[in-house]
């Protein structure tokens, strides 16, 4: 429940407030309602302890249960299973509780059971009330606010991106983090639960996922999207090149090492690696796209141009020493030119081969990429 508590905030304590309010009003309503009726030697002073247990009960099942996670932007039916949830779960510790001290027999049963049913219609209408009259205050038409999620070589530069493009980024999720509290200014989300917090309660209008494989988003987070109808957009780069880590021994006899670690020094997992050798000069390979291949191309020995077409222009990029790496996102047609015989090749993939997934005609490649962008 901290995490609703500190992005929810003010928000989050209104919500709670109303819940105890629900819970004292349809107490009084429903004892004098029974009073009138069945004309009982009973009294709503009588009652006040059981009020009092009944408010702390609720409160319990508020922190423990966090009946409230998400409440601001949670799908009507889902609101409605989550206040039943809540109303069920005090009623079945209050009956526990009033079992266990052998007081149940001093109090109504008929008032505590009416009085939780009168609860449920009135948190899920209190809270539906009150959701409406938060987001009008809070939310904006040019609210632009979003939640980031990249890794951490690629935070500064998406940051930059996003502010260009005007985007608010009010949180960062990693997915490798290395216990940064923030990057640029902007707070780094401890978790997953944290980063959904920051989409209940700061009411982000978007996911941004820069740079990373489309498998890498967590389901919990996939799952939270489409629960609150937040949008999710793919803000990748086509192609990028990075510097392989190497580590160059104090006698130059041993050489150097150079390695790459997948979901850390590039944004997917290592499904599949593959090497071309043997080869002549003038070769020429490649000639396909991919769907949703994300790959690391790097040249150990010998030296490769490599030709990149989105359909509207064309980079040539350069891969002649061990630690230059080239990140090539999907999407993009290319061609690789061996510029010296044995010349290597080095292909690290995000995905398994799947022949499904190449696009190997360009004009299909073409006539892809627009519809994407349709």
């Amino acid at each position: 429940m901290k995490n609703e508590i500190r992005h929810g905030g003010l928000k989050f304590i209104s919500f709670v407030i109303i819940d105890l309010i629900c819970i004292v009003l349809s107490n009084v309503i429903v004892t004098h309602i029974y009073l009138n009726i069945s004309h009982a030697k009973y009294s709503l002073e009588g009652h006040l302890p059981v009020i009092y247990l009944m408010v702390a009960v609720d409160l319990i099942v508020t922190g423990f249960f966090n009946t409230l996670a998400r409440v601001l932007r949670r799908r009507k039916r889902k609101e409605i299973l989550q206040s039943l949830k809540h109303v069920a779960i005090s009623f079945v510790i209050l009956a526990m509780v009033l079992f266990t001290t052998k007081s149940g027999a001093e109090y109504s049963r008929v008032i505590v059971s009416l009085a939780y049913v009168c609860d449920f219609f009135l948190i899920l209408g209190c809270r539906y009330l009150w959701k409406k009259v938060l987001m009008k205050i809070y939310w904006t038409k040019n609210n632009n606010s979003a939640l980031l999620m990249t890794t951490d070589s690629f935070a500064e530069e998406a940051l930059e991106a996003l502010k260009k493009s005007g985007g608010d980024v009010k949180s960062i999720f990693l997915l490798d983090s290395k216990g940064q509290k923030a990057i640029g200014g902007v707070p780094v989300a401890e978790n997953i639960e944290d980063a959904i917090a920051v989409l209940g309660w700061d009411l982000a209008k978007n996911v941004y996922i820069y740079g990373l494989d489309h498998q890498m988003i967590p389901d919990a987070l996939a799952d939270a999207c489409r629960e609150m109808k937040v949008r999710i957009d793919l803000v990748d780069f086509k192609y990028k090149i990075i510097d392989v880590k190497t580590v160059k021994n104090d006698d130059s006899r041993y050489g150097s090492l150079s390695f790459i670690e997948g979901k850390r020094d590039i944004p997917f997992p290592i499904r599949r690696v593959y090497w071309i050798t043997e080869t002549e000069a003038d070769l020429h390979r490649g000639f396909h796209a991919h769907k949703l291949n994300c790959q690391l191309l790097f040249c150990p020995h010998g030296s490769i141009d490599i030709i990149l077409d989105d359909g509207e222009k064309k980079d040539t990029v350069r891969l002649d020493e061990p630690g230059k790496g080239l990140l090539l996102m999907p999407g993009l047609w290319r061609e690789m030119i061996w510029n010296e015989s044995g010349s290597v090749l080095c292909v690290l993939a995000s995905e398994y081969y799947d022949p499904d997934e190449y696009i190997r005609n360009y004009d299909g490649f073409i006539a892809y990429n627009k519809g994407s962008k349709e």
